[in-house]
């Protein structure tokens, strides 16, 4: 313990300005999580409170079925935002892999390492998980405007509770410091390899193996029911975790095989290193465009909700008004899950350009024009985003294309909201990478080769 207290300050201050920006980045990124997991949360309690206490004929007959559909925008909107809490964890992971490989070699003791880890990563999710409950009072003004079965929710029909809060402080905390040790596996098994800046090792097949058979789970359960009632209801929501779990495994090992494709196809200079970066480590492109699939695979799923409207078109008004709110609600995760990727990928891209200093800085010496190093990030980003948001909307349909249909055919509407959420979200998150420039240009700036 007395090693752990003499050390965690000078880890703190080894990255200098650098590391910094990076705990801020990370903050930021739990505080994100923080807001708007309670918000969902707060949602899912106020729609629990109408199903026990309704008013009016139309809560008394369909309040459950509204309970139903919130469990999925949870799930929706939770496993993006734990997806990005997690992120936060291994923000300067490089860097902090650097310098805890070479306390190792020095005889620091992998218990040690990974107490340092632990407190390091945990008070940024504390201090997080404090802004958080911040925004998610800022927040709960906006959320008592928009109206569901008639209706607009009050601020205390949205208020989590103090005991919920207290969860949070403790909940944030804890998937820092996991996610914060699940990262430390090279430099507790091997810090000689990590101090010399090896690749890391290549992803298997088995990912891509693992999520052909999820798929196929999927279709198979979902082609059992039939009408969207509320057992398809649960069904969705199953089918929604095992997609993102499924998504998290295989993207990975499918940039990994992007990248060999880029590299034999590469013509410019920018398109051969943005291929070697890619395919020498193709989780840290991941923990960028990610959120961007996530986001897809939600809108390939919601999909199905333009097509359910323009079928009922001339349905009663209490139809009408349960289609509405389907609609209303559909949109509202989108944007949000679109926010969160758009966050993600600008709070990831900064953190690694702040990792890759060294290498910056070292072909800015050797000649290389900055220009070119900014064509590179951004063409690293460029197609994995294309791919990604694409692909993952596609696994969607095909996962949850049993629940709806030929419907899709007849109306499509819900393929061409599809097609514009890809395009608005895409440009949404490219447009959140490129916020990095300046930062990109004050590294380049400062020459100076330094130890991390």
């Amino acid at each position: 313990m007395r090693t752990i207290r003499a050390l965690l300050p000078l880890l703190r201050r080894a990255g200098g300005r650098d590391q910094r920006v990076t705990t801020g980045l990370a903050i930021a990124a739990f505080a994100v999580t923080t807001a708007l997991t309670l918000s969902v949360i707060g949602g899912l309690l106020g729609f629990i409170d109408r199903a026990a206490n309704p008013v009016g004929a139309y809560q008394e007959l369909n309040a459950t079925q509204y309970v139903g559909l919130a469990w999925a925008a949870l799930v929706l909107l939770v496993v993006p935002l734990l997806t990005l809490g997690g992120a936060a964890a291994r923000l300067g992971v490089a860097r902090r892999d650097a310098r805890l490989a070479t306390l190792r070699l020095i005889g620091v003791t992998p218990r040690e390492v990974v107490a340092l880890t632990v407190l390091e990563t945990s008070w940024q999710g504390l201090l997080g998980a404090f802004a958080g409950i911040v925004g998610y009072v800022a927040l709960l003004p906006v959320w008592t405007r928009i109206p569901f079965e008639g209706a607009t929710f009050t601020a205390a029909d949205l208020w989590v509770g103090p005991g919920s809060l207290v969860l949070a402080c403790v909940a944030v905390p804890l998937l820092a410091a996991v996610s914060g040790v699940v990262s430390l596996r090279r430099v507790v098994v091997s810090p000689l390899g990590v101090a010399r800046r090896q690749s890391p090792r290549s992803l298997s097949w088995l990912r891509a193996a693992a999520a052909f058979a999820a798929i196929v789970v999927v279709v198979a359960v979902s082609s059992s029911l039939g009408a969207f009632g509320a057992a398809a209801i649960g069904v969705f929501v199953g089918a929604l975790a095992l997609g993102f779990a499924t998504l998290n495994a295989v993207g990975p090992w499918t940039l990994g095989v992007l990248g060999r494709i880029l590299l034999r196809r590469a013509s410019t200079p920018a398109a051969l290193l943005a291929a070697r970066r890619l395919l020498d480590d193709p989780r840290a492109t991941w923990r960028v465009v990610g959120g961007l699939g996530l986001a897809g695979f939600v809108a390939g799923a919601l999909a199905v909700v333009p097509v359910m409207v323009a079928l009922d078109d001339g349905a009663d008004a209490d139809t009408a008004l349960l289609l509405g709110d389907l609609m209303r609600g559909a949109m509202v995760t989108l944007v949000l899950t679109y926010l969160v990727a758009a966050a993600s990928a600008g709070i990831t891209q900064a953190a690694s350009v702040l990792d890759r200093r060294r290498d910056y800085v070292l072909q800015t010496l050797a000649g290389t024009p900055v220009e070119l190093l900014d064509a590179v990030r951004r063409r690293e980003v460029l197609v994995p985003l294309v791919v990604v948001s694409t692909g993952s909307a596609l696994a969607a349909l095909v996962m949850l294309f049993p629940l709806f249909g030929a419907a899709a055919v007849r109306a499509p509407q819900g393929l061409a909201v599809l097609a514009a959420c890809l395009v608005a979200g895409t440009a949404l998150v490219l447009g959140a990478t490129e916020t990095v420039r300046p930062l990109l240009r004050s590294v380049l700036a400062d020459t100076a080769v330094r130890a991390d």
